[in-house]
Formats: C-alpha cells, structure tokens, sequence
C-alpha cells in the first residue's frame, strides 16, 4: 500500500515543500534521540518510551488489522489498527474531540470560561522530579478559582464548578 505524499507551499522559496508527519520525524529520529540523552546522562522515562512506540507503530499492518468483505460484491476493506495513544496524532485527536463531546454533553448549559494555570519555571523541575504531586496543581487551581469566585460573589453564594485537564508540556515542550 503506497502512502500518500503531502506538500505545502513554502512562500519563501515559492516551491511545494514536503510535509511531515510526526510519525515520520519520530521513525527517522527516536532511535538516535534516546542513545543522545543517554550518553548526556538524561535517559528518557519508560512511560514515554513506550507511548512512543506505540505511535511509531500505529496503524502499522504488522500489528494487525481487520479484514471486511461484502458478502454482495466480494469488495474488501482493510482497517489497521491504532495505537489509541493520547500521544498520537490521530489516536489523541479523536480521544480529545470524544472526551470534549462527553463533557459537553454533562455541563450546565451556561457561560463557561477557559482558564490556563501554568508552573512557574523555577518550580518546573520540583514536578518533573516528583511527577506524583502534579495532583496538587489540581487542587491549588480549583482553591485559586473557588476564592476568586467567593471574593466577587458573596452575596449570590456562588459554586463554580471545574474540569482541570493536566499538559505536561505545551507548544515549547517544557
């Protein structure tokens, strides 16, 4: 089965550019990153190493697919199948766009506000030490906005409600 190749359109040099996926970086490149952070006394945590795989690996026909046939026509599909690693690029997305739809269907239908809490980059290094007390961005975000909402409503008596999601890193990977 022969992949389909993407391109863009790169303005600086007016040509179309080939464009990657980050499976492909990763197939290109992982093997030689991990033997990299080692030998610079860095190893890389098991849980990544295998997320990583499983994204390497993802809808790869080694790992097995399912076979469907038209019982008229004799026409058959094959469907390989998926890492569902919220890593992946196509496994996450579905799982984000799932996961939203779900919680979407159980919110009050009102005004909803999306708020970022970051960790400040002096104490970045406490949780990647100690990645069991990330917990405690949890409660610390859900205290921040239950006080502010106490401060500015006493009278309503307001209780906010929250859905805290965890990014261990953002767009600048830290």
């Amino acid at each position: 089965m022969k992949t389909e190749q993407k391109y863009r359109h790169d303005a600086t040099s007016n040509k179309m550019v080939k464009k990657y996926t980050i499976k492909e970086i990763l197939q290109d490149n992982w093997d030689e990153f991990v033997v990299e952070m080692s030998i610079h006394g860095k190893p890389i945590r098991k849980t990544i190493l295998e997320e990583v795989d499983k994204v390497i690996n993802c809808q790869n026909p080694d790992s097995g697919f399912a076979l469907y046939a038209c019982p008229t026509c004799h026409v058959q599909k094959r469907v390989l199948f998926t890492c569902k690693s919220r890593f992946c690029n196509c496994c996450g997305a579905k799982y984000s766009k799932e996961r939203a739809l779900a919680m979407e269907s159980v919110m009050l239908k009102c005004a909803h506000r999306h708020v970022v809490f970051t960790i400040p980059e002096e104490l970045r290094n406490y949780f990647a030490h100690d990645r069991s007390s990330l917990n405690l961005l949890f409660t610390a975000a859900n205290n921040t906005v239950s006080y502010y909402f106490n401060a500015r409503n006493k009278a309503e008596n307001y209780m906010p409600g929250s859905i805290c999601i965890l990014h261990t890193f953002g767009r600048d990977l830290k």
